[in-house]
């Protein structure tokens, strides 16, 4: 009778095993900074609510600045994922028609209470650290230039004058949308009409020149 092989199982290769290492820390530090408030972060309690070692966390990041710095652009590459969804392909829609797809994208994003609020502790973090905000700045100018960049199809598909640049109208919409998720989140319960409120904005700062 033929021995029967046992199955093996691979260990996971030293880059795998890294990356697996990496995304537990940036997550244990998400749910921390969440739960409380991104000032009293301590790197042992990350690795504690982890499960590894600070041997482990220094194999991946250097600093706590350096995770903060890589949570912060996971955090966008989610956004910019997102804001990936909306198609510059026009089609046969008209103006209003555009303004209801970018409003339900922007409540979308609303939505995601947890961005806004990280957007705000990493930007607190700013303020205590100015090598930090300087890097902060520069990482969520991306997104915001992706998403300017949009607006700027929309005004030349349809041939309007704004009274605002795409990157102000960013500006302001990226405002409006941190205040609206805080509101919403000391409420414990939605507030303000989004979507109403996005469309309505963007509507006015497009509006043609006197």
């Amino acid at each position: 009778m033929a021995a029967v092989r046992s199955a093996t199982v691979r260990p996971l290769s030293r880059e795998v095993s890294q990356a697996v290492t990496r995304a537990a820390l940036l997550d244990a530090a998400e749910a921390m900074i969440l739960e409380s408030s991104l000032a009293g972060l301590s790197l042992r309690a990350v690795c504690a609510r982890a499960g590894f070692t600070q041997g482990a966390f220094y194999s991946n990041f250097a600093s706590r600045e350096e995770l903060l710095l890589a949570l912060m652009e996971r955090n966008l590459a989610e956004r910019a994922r997102s804001l990936g969804e909306l198609t510059t392909d026009f089609g046969t829609d008209d103006l209003d028609d555009t303004l209801e797809r970018v409003g339900d994208w922007l409540s979308t994003v609303a939505g995601r209470h947890e961005w806004a609020r990280m957007a705000i502790e990493l930007r607190l973090e700013g303020l205590r650290d100015p090598t930090f905000a300087r890097r902060l700045a520069a990482a969520e100018a991306r997104i915001d230039r992706l998403f300017a960049a949009w607006l700027r199809n929309v005004i030349e598909h349809y041939g309007l004058a704004p009274k605002f640049s795409p990157q102000a109208i960013v500006e302001a919409l990226l405002i409006l949308w941190r205040g609206i998720a805080l509101r919403d989140e000391m409420a414990g319960e939605p507030v303000l009409p989004a979507r109403e409120l996005f469309i309505t904005c963007l509507r006015a700062m497009l509006e043609t020149r006197a």
